[in-house]
């Protein structure tokens, strides 16, 4: 069967600013760039992150990659869409200025713990491999199962090197303790991954992003917003914190840097997770979690994915634009109970 025929049975899923994500199985998706030179760059920079990682032992908190290629990184199917999606889901925004008005619902705290503890030990493992993630944002953070996985490396790079991404809440500008530095994002590094960790802790916990529940400057529209929010975090000057003590505690570390590594922030989450109630911690530890793939069910797959590349998939995809092809994006999203 030829690739064009092939090509019917593969949803289109998601699109990224770099590529396109395609559905190939309820358990499978395979990501292609898009057809610009640039995109191409930073889908090769992705491809690069994925080549290290095949050469260590998986890590439960960074999504599976079954293979990957020039054109294509085949990944696991993460079913419940992403972190940035789920949180609004439980807040009312004020449509004009886009301020959160109200928070309708907080998920579980035993939840909100695992999260913070699945977050930091993800990065914390990149850090293992003196590598950055450098792009930390709830849209980059993949839910299956109420389980998070880190994903989207294409601008995880060396500690050590220049932080491109920076963007508020995630990023902070260095004030006057950078020195020389200062008025840049500087250096990726444990300073710049518990910043960014910490404001996604306020994100999961508070219900909103950082300054989210405000409207800063004089137009109503709410454009004058975000510079203002960059400014504020410069001057390290952050809302206040006014819930979980211990939990406070640690996005106020996070945000003044005083881990000295990410894996020291991982201990202290690790912690949070065992305090509290019997019954509370029996319920950390039976959230629903996709148990570690056996080698046979992991040589299936990537199987699967050599096929499709032999038949020209990846190449044949990786020139075509969806949207052109007026295919809409569809999601079929597939209870875990019912692929057991």
């Amino acid at each position: 069967m030829g690739p064009e025929r092939l090509l019917d049975d593969l949803f289109w899923v998601s699109e990224g600013a770099n590529c396109y994500v395609y559905e190939v199985n309820p358990l499978v998706v395979v990501k292609v760039p898009k057809a610009g030179a640039q995109e191409r760059e930073q889908f090769r920079k992705e491809v690069e992150i994925f080549n290290v990682l095949s050469r260590h032992p998986p890590c439960p908190y960074v999504i599976s990659c079954f293979l990957h290629t020039n054109d294509c990184i085949f990944l696991e199917y993460m079913r419940d869409i992403c972190l940035s999606w789920r949180i609004q889901q439980n807040h009312i925004r004020d449509h004009e200025t886009m301020r959160v008005v109200s928070v309708e619902k907080f998920e579980p705290l035993y939840l909100r713990k695992t999260w913070m503890n699945d977050l930091s030990h993800g990065v914390a493992f990149l850090e293992s491999l003196n590598l950055a993630h450098g792009d930390l944002r709830p849209e980059n953070i993949l839910l299956d199962r109420n389980r998070l996985k880190l994903s989207d490396f294409d601008s995880t790079t060396d500690i050590g090197s220049q932080f491109e991404a920076c963007i508020a809440p995630y990023g902070r500008l260095l004030g006057s303790e950078g020195g020389p530095r200062q008025g840049t994002a500087g250096l990726l590094g444990p300073r710049t991954e518990q910043f960014a960790l910490g404001s996604l802790f306020y994100l999961i916990n508070y219900g909103f992003e950082v300054y989210g529940d405000q409207c800063f400057g004089d137009d109503p529209s709410g454009k004058e917003h975000g510079p203002v929010v960059m400014d504020l975090l410069q001057n390290m000057i952050f809302p206040e914190l006014n819930r979980e003590a211990m939990i406070d505690s640690i996005i106020r570390r996070c945000w003044y840097g005083e881990y000295e590594t990410v894996a020291e922030l991982a201990a202290d989450t690790e912690k949070l997770c065992g305090m509290g109630s019997e019954a509370s911690r029996g319920k950390i530890e039976g959230v629903k979690c996709s148990a570690p793939l056996s080698a046979d069910d992991f040589s299936s797959r990537r199987k699967l994915c050599e096929d499709l590349v032999r038949c020209g998939i990846p190449k044949v995809l990786s020139l075509r634009n969806p949207r052109q092809l007026g295919l809409p994006i569809k999601r079929r999203h597939v209870c875990w109970e019912v692929l057991r």
